[in-house]
């Protein structure tokens, strides 16, 4: 039955790329399960390395764990703090855009990269913030060879490295 159940709870979390909370993935079980052992079996996935747990109380979501899953949760909870801080301070668009010159000359192989965010940069700043915080792989790639890395503070890669704990 254990198994069946941790099964069927990676299942739901493989179809979910924003996450299920513990409620929600719940109501979706086929097999009946009683909220402690919910927590249990996602208390021992998450131990075991197979899902990652992201915010905390009720908003705590569940991922399933790729080895590029924990890393582009990460980057995307850092771009959406720096999206923020755009939103009210415009003109951060400066920094990143020098940041950016020196990416191009730190990796010429980037270009791509760097040129769609220098569209981005010199682009609406709606669109901006919406392919930062954006989630799909085309996003998690190019925030890879993101500018906007000088721009997160100590305090913010700490909140977002909790808020994305998968250890």
């Amino acid at each position: 039955m254990r198994e069946g159940l941790d099964h069927q709870v990676m299942h739901l979390l493989a179809l979910e790329p924003l996450g299920l909370g513990a409620t929600e993935l719940r109501h979706r079980l086929t097999q009946r399960a009683s909220q402690p052992t919910l927590w249990r079996v996602l208390d021992r996935l998450r131990s075991e390395g197979r899902i990652t747990v992201e915010g905390r109380g009720r908003a705590t979501r569940y991922h399933l764990r790729e080895r590029s899953d924990l890393r582009s949760l990460r980057s995307r909870r850092l771009h959406r703090s720096v999206a923020r801080r755009l939103a009210s301070e415009p003109a951060l668009r400066d920094v990143a855009r020098e940041r950016l010159q020196k990416l191009r000359h730190v990796n010429p192989h980037g270009r791509v990269y760097h040129d769609r965010w220098a569209d981005l940069l010199d682009g609406p700043l709606t669109q901006l913030l919406r392919v930062m915080t954006e989630v799909s792989e085309q996003a998690d790639v190019l925030r890879q060879e993101s500018p906007f890395t000088v721009l997160v503070t100590p305090d913010e890669r700490r909140r977002a490295f909790e808020s994305a704990r998968g250890t």
